[in-house]
Protein backbone atom coordinates (compact mmCIF):
# COMPACT_ATOMS: atom_id res chain seq x y z
CA UNK A 1 0.00 0.00 0.00
CA UNK A 2 1.33 3.49 -0.74
CA UNK A 3 1.15 6.25 1.41
CA UNK A 4 1.33 9.93 0.26
CA UNK A 5 2.96 12.41 2.17
CA UNK A 6 3.50 16.29 2.29
CA UNK A 7 6.70 17.66 1.21
CA UNK A 8 6.87 19.36 4.69
CA UNK A 9 6.63 15.91 6.43
CA UNK A 10 9.87 14.57 4.39
CA UNK A 11 13.57 14.46 4.88
CA UNK A 12 15.30 17.14 2.27
CA UNK A 13 16.79 13.68 0.87
CA UNK A 14 13.65 11.98 0.76
CA UNK A 15 12.21 14.19 -1.83
CA UNK A 16 15.75 14.91 -3.80
CA UNK A 17 15.25 11.07 -4.13
CA UNK A 18 12.00 11.09 -5.11
CA UNK A 19 12.54 13.33 -7.84
CA UNK A 20 15.82 11.97 -9.42
CA UNK A 21 14.35 8.42 -9.39
CA UNK A 22 10.94 9.74 -10.72
CA UNK A 23 12.43 11.75 -13.54
CA UNK A 24 14.65 8.81 -14.55
CA UNK A 25 14.74 8.42 -18.63
CA UNK A 26 12.52 11.43 -18.61
CA UNK A 27 12.41 13.58 -22.08
CA UNK A 28 15.67 15.58 -20.92
CA UNK A 29 18.15 15.12 -18.23
CA UNK A 30 16.52 16.44 -14.93
CA UNK A 31 18.53 14.87 -12.32
CA UNK A 32 19.68 17.55 -9.25
CA UNK A 33 21.85 17.75 -6.52
CA UNK A 34 20.61 18.73 -2.94
CA UNK A 35 21.22 22.51 -3.64
CA UNK A 36 20.11 22.67 -6.85
CA UNK A 37 16.67 21.50 -6.31
CA UNK A 38 16.24 23.47 -3.57
CA UNK A 39 16.93 26.47 -5.28
CA UNK A 40 14.45 24.95 -7.73
CA UNK A 41 12.01 24.89 -4.94
CA UNK A 42 12.38 29.12 -3.84
CA UNK A 43 12.83 30.24 -7.75
CA UNK A 44 9.82 28.21 -8.59
CA UNK A 45 7.52 29.08 -5.46
CA UNK A 46 6.58 25.53 -4.60
CA UNK A 47 5.16 25.40 -1.57
CA UNK A 48 6.35 22.46 0.72
CA UNK A 49 2.91 22.12 2.66
CA UNK A 50 0.95 21.63 -1.17
CA UNK A 51 3.55 19.39 -2.73
CA UNK A 52 3.66 15.88 -1.87
CA UNK A 53 5.74 12.50 -2.03
CA UNK A 54 5.00 9.06 -2.50
CA UNK A 55 6.78 6.11 -0.50
CA UNK A 56 6.40 2.45 -0.83
CA UNK A 57 7.49 1.43 2.87
CA UNK A 58 10.10 4.10 3.69
CA UNK A 59 11.08 4.12 0.00
CA UNK A 60 10.18 7.34 -1.90
CA UNK A 61 9.00 6.71 -4.97
CA UNK A 62 7.57 9.47 -6.51
CA UNK A 63 6.68 12.95 -6.50
CA UNK A 64 4.53 16.23 -7.45
CA UNK A 65 5.41 19.54 -6.48
CA UNK A 66 3.00 22.30 -6.62
CA UNK A 67 2.80 26.15 -6.27
CA UNK A 68 -0.28 28.62 -5.84
CA UNK A 69 -0.53 32.34 -6.18
CA UNK A 70 -3.48 34.83 -6.40
CA UNK A 71 -4.23 36.24 -9.57
CA UNK A 72 -6.74 38.82 -9.66
CA UNK A 73 -9.56 37.30 -7.37
CA UNK A 74 -8.68 33.71 -8.60
CA UNK A 75 -6.07 31.74 -6.42
CA UNK A 76 -4.40 29.28 -8.65
CA UNK A 77 -2.58 26.16 -7.97
CA UNK A 78 0.41 24.74 -10.93
CA UNK A 79 1.93 21.74 -11.21
CA UNK A 80 5.57 22.30 -11.20
CA UNK A 81 6.60 18.49 -11.78
CA UNK A 82 5.20 15.19 -11.60
CA UNK A 83 7.83 12.40 -11.29
CA UNK A 84 7.17 8.25 -10.93
CA UNK A 85 10.29 5.86 -10.42
CA UNK A 86 10.93 3.32 -13.07
CA UNK A 87 10.13 0.36 -10.99
CA UNK A 88 6.74 2.00 -10.09
CA UNK A 89 5.48 3.37 -13.47
CA UNK A 90 2.00 1.74 -14.28
CA UNK A 91 0.78 0.80 -11.17
CA UNK A 92 -1.22 3.52 -10.64
CA UNK A 93 1.67 5.81 -8.57
CA UNK A 94 0.85 9.11 -11.22
CA UNK A 95 -3.08 8.58 -10.49
CA UNK A 96 -2.52 8.52 -6.97
CA UNK A 97 -0.66 11.80 -7.01
CA UNK A 98 -3.05 13.82 -9.12
CA UNK A 99 -5.84 13.00 -7.13
CA UNK A 100 -4.32 14.06 -3.56
CA UNK A 101 -2.74 17.24 -5.30
CA UNK A 102 -6.29 17.98 -6.42
CA UNK A 103 -7.54 17.35 -2.73
CA UNK A 104 -5.18 19.88 -1.03
CA UNK A 105 -5.79 22.25 -3.46
CA UNK A 106 -9.52 21.76 -2.91
CA UNK A 107 -8.79 22.23 0.86
CA UNK A 108 -6.87 25.46 0.70
CA UNK A 109 -9.61 26.94 -1.53
CA UNK A 110 -7.72 27.04 -4.83
CA UNK A 111 -10.20 27.60 -8.04
CA UNK A 112 -8.07 26.25 -10.46
CA UNK A 113 -5.02 24.01 -11.48
CA UNK A 114 -2.55 24.60 -14.32
CA UNK A 115 0.09 22.45 -15.95
CA UNK A 116 2.29 21.80 -19.13
CA UNK A 117 2.87 18.97 -20.02
CA UNK A 118 5.43 17.68 -23.25
CA UNK A 119 3.73 17.62 -26.25
CA UNK A 120 5.56 13.91 -26.90
CA UNK A 121 4.09 12.72 -23.46
CA UNK A 122 1.23 11.32 -24.25
CA UNK A 123 0.84 8.74 -21.35
CA UNK A 124 0.83 12.03 -19.33
CA UNK A 125 -0.89 14.05 -20.94
CA UNK A 126 -3.55 10.76 -20.99
CA UNK A 127 -3.94 10.58 -17.20
CA UNK A 128 -4.21 14.52 -16.55
CA UNK A 129 -6.97 14.43 -18.71
CA UNK A 130 -8.38 11.34 -17.02
CA UNK A 131 -8.18 13.45 -13.83
CA UNK A 132 -10.39 16.48 -15.43
CA UNK A 133 -7.51 18.49 -16.63
CA UNK A 134 -8.09 20.24 -20.54
CA UNK A 135 -5.67 21.39 -23.07
CA UNK A 136 -6.30 25.27 -23.11
CA UNK A 137 -3.30 26.40 -25.52
CA UNK A 138 0.20 24.93 -26.83
CA UNK A 139 3.32 26.11 -25.26
CA UNK A 140 6.57 25.75 -26.66
CA UNK A 141 10.51 26.93 -26.65
CA UNK A 142 11.77 28.89 -29.36
CA UNK A 143 15.62 29.95 -30.29
CA UNK A 144 17.88 31.21 -32.47
CA UNK A 145 22.00 30.43 -32.20
CA UNK A 146 22.69 33.60 -33.73
CA UNK A 147 21.08 36.98 -32.99
CA UNK A 148 19.79 38.56 -36.51
CA UNK A 149 19.34 42.53 -37.35
CA UNK A 150 16.55 44.23 -36.29
CA UNK A 151 15.15 47.78 -38.33
CA UNK A 152 14.44 49.80 -35.06
CA UNK A 153 12.61 52.92 -36.24
CA UNK A 154 12.90 54.73 -33.34
CA UNK A 155 9.72 55.66 -32.64
CA UNK A 156 9.21 53.87 -29.85
CA UNK A 157 11.07 54.69 -26.14
CA UNK A 158 12.32 51.79 -24.18
CA UNK A 159 11.61 51.58 -20.53
CA UNK A 160 13.00 49.15 -18.29
CA UNK A 161 12.46 48.07 -14.25
CA UNK A 162 12.63 44.86 -12.94
CA UNK A 163 10.33 41.89 -14.20
CA UNK A 164 8.51 42.18 -10.28
CA UNK A 165 7.01 45.19 -11.60
CA UNK A 166 5.20 43.71 -14.86
CA UNK A 167 2.00 42.54 -13.07
CA UNK A 168 0.99 46.32 -12.93
CA UNK A 169 0.55 46.64 -16.76
CA UNK A 170 -2.75 47.28 -17.98
CA UNK A 171 -1.22 44.94 -20.95
CA UNK A 172 -0.43 42.15 -18.49
CA UNK A 173 -1.28 38.69 -19.40
CA UNK A 174 -1.97 36.84 -16.31
CA UNK A 175 -3.51 34.20 -17.97
CA UNK A 176 -0.37 32.33 -18.71
CA UNK A 177 1.55 29.24 -18.24
CA UNK A 178 2.95 29.83 -14.89
CA UNK A 179 7.14 29.89 -15.42
CA UNK A 180 6.36 32.23 -17.82
CA UNK A 181 5.03 34.36 -15.22
CA UNK A 182 6.89 37.35 -13.13
CA UNK A 183 7.12 35.62 -9.33
CA UNK A 184 9.60 32.79 -11.80
CA UNK A 185 11.95 35.19 -13.40
CA UNK A 186 13.75 36.70 -10.08
CA UNK A 187 16.30 38.73 -11.02
CA UNK A 188 14.83 39.50 -14.62
CA UNK A 189 14.04 42.56 -16.15
CA UNK A 190 10.94 43.80 -17.88
CA UNK A 191 11.39 46.27 -20.84
CA UNK A 192 8.28 48.52 -22.57
CA UNK A 193 7.75 50.22 -25.30
CA UNK A 194 5.97 53.61 -25.05
CA UNK A 195 4.33 55.34 -27.72
CA UNK A 196 3.97 59.51 -28.62
CA UNK A 197 1.01 59.37 -25.59
CA UNK A 198 3.40 57.17 -23.22
CA UNK A 199 1.23 54.33 -23.56
CA UNK A 200 2.64 50.77 -23.77
CA UNK A 201 2.27 49.11 -26.70
CA UNK A 202 4.51 45.99 -26.29
CA UNK A 203 6.26 44.32 -23.00
CA UNK A 204 8.75 41.82 -22.81
CA UNK A 205 10.26 40.13 -19.76
CA UNK A 206 13.94 38.59 -20.36
CA UNK A 207 16.99 37.42 -18.79
CA UNK A 208 20.50 37.37 -19.58
CA UNK A 209 23.13 34.68 -19.19
CA UNK A 210 26.32 35.25 -18.43
CA UNK A 211 29.50 32.74 -18.30
CA UNK A 212 31.89 32.28 -15.55
CA UNK A 213 33.81 34.98 -16.80
CA UNK A 214 31.13 37.32 -17.59
CA UNK A 215 30.69 36.85 -21.24
CA UNK A 216 26.86 36.86 -22.41
CA UNK A 217 26.01 33.25 -23.78
CA UNK A 218 22.13 33.72 -23.80
CA UNK A 219 19.12 35.88 -23.64
CA UNK A 220 15.85 34.42 -22.56
CA UNK A 221 12.56 36.08 -22.75
CA UNK A 222 9.51 34.75 -21.01
CA UNK A 223 6.46 36.98 -22.02
CA UNK A 224 6.03 39.28 -24.98
CA UNK A 225 2.94 40.75 -25.91
CA UNK A 226 1.80 43.34 -28.35
CA UNK A 227 -1.14 45.38 -27.99
CA UNK A 228 -4.27 44.13 -29.66
CA UNK A 229 -5.20 45.54 -32.99
CA UNK A 230 -2.13 47.44 -32.92
CA UNK A 231 -1.79 48.63 -36.51
CA UNK A 232 2.16 48.81 -37.30
CA UNK A 233 2.92 45.32 -35.51
CA UNK A 234 6.33 44.47 -36.99
CA UNK A 235 7.36 47.90 -36.84
CA UNK A 236 6.94 47.79 -33.05
CA UNK A 237 8.43 44.13 -32.88
CA UNK A 238 11.30 45.52 -34.43
CA UNK A 239 11.51 48.24 -31.99
CA UNK A 240 11.37 45.81 -29.01
CA UNK A 241 13.05 42.62 -30.05
CA UNK A 242 16.28 45.13 -31.17
CA UNK A 243 16.13 46.16 -27.42
CA UNK A 244 16.14 42.62 -26.19
CA UNK A 245 18.65 41.14 -28.27
CA UNK A 246 21.16 43.65 -29.69
CA UNK A 247 24.31 42.70 -31.41
CA UNK A 248 27.05 41.55 -29.57
CA UNK A 249 30.95 41.16 -30.18
CA UNK A 250 30.26 37.61 -29.06
CA UNK A 251 27.74 35.40 -30.31
CA UNK A 252 24.68 34.53 -27.78
CA UNK A 253 21.72 31.83 -27.91
CA UNK A 254 18.45 33.81 -27.94
CA UNK A 255 15.23 31.88 -26.45
CA UNK A 256 11.55 32.65 -26.39
CA UNK A 257 10.62 30.24 -23.36
CA UNK A 258 6.85 29.47 -22.24
CA UNK A 259 5.80 30.69 -25.63
CA UNK A 260 1.79 30.56 -26.29
CA UNK A 261 1.20 29.53 -30.35
CA UNK A 262 -2.09 31.58 -29.35
CA UNK A 263 -0.50 34.50 -29.47
CA UNK A 264 0.05 34.62 -33.21
CA UNK A 265 1.15 38.33 -34.42
CA UNK A 266 4.37 37.51 -32.31
CA UNK A 267 5.02 33.70 -33.17
CA UNK A 268 4.54 34.43 -36.89
CA UNK A 269 6.80 37.43 -37.03
CA UNK A 270 9.25 35.17 -34.70
CA UNK A 271 9.04 32.44 -37.12
CA UNK A 272 9.68 35.02 -39.75
CA UNK A 273 12.95 35.87 -38.23
CA UNK A 274 14.20 32.38 -37.92
CA UNK A 275 13.40 31.29 -34.61
CA UNK A 276 12.08 27.50 -34.62
CA UNK A 277 10.73 25.17 -31.99
CA UNK A 278 13.15 23.28 -29.61
CA UNK A 279 10.72 21.98 -27.13
CA UNK A 280 6.69 21.41 -27.01
CA UNK A 281 4.34 21.42 -24.49
CA UNK A 282 0.66 21.18 -23.79
CA UNK A 283 -1.01 24.23 -21.38
CA UNK A 284 -3.71 22.00 -18.82
CA UNK A 285 -6.36 23.58 -16.80
CA UNK A 286 -8.53 21.92 -14.58
CA UNK A 287 -11.22 23.66 -12.60
CA UNK A 288 -10.83 22.78 -8.67
CA UNK A 289 -13.69 25.20 -6.76
CA UNK A 290 -16.04 27.56 -8.29
CA UNK A 291 -16.42 29.34 -4.82
CA UNK A 292 -14.46 31.90 -2.75
CA UNK A 293 -11.25 31.05 -1.37
CA UNK A 294 -11.45 30.68 2.65
CA UNK A 295 -8.56 29.07 3.55
CA UNK A 296 -5.54 30.21 1.65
Amino acid sequence: MYQIRKLTDCTLNQALQAWNMGFEGYFFDAKMDVDRFTARLGQENISADLSIVAFDGEVPIGLLLSGYKQIGDEWIAWNGGTGVATSHRGKGVGKLLVEKACELYKEKGIMTSTLEAISENKQAISLYESKGYQVVDEVIHLTLDTPVDYEDSLAYQPVYSSSQAARFLPLYKHDSPWQSQWWCMKDGQLIQLLGDAGETVAYAMFKRQYSADGTLNGIVVTHCFIRENESNPNVVLEALFSNIFPLSATIYQCTIAFFQTSNEVVYNYLENKGFHKKVGQVWMKKTISMGVAENI
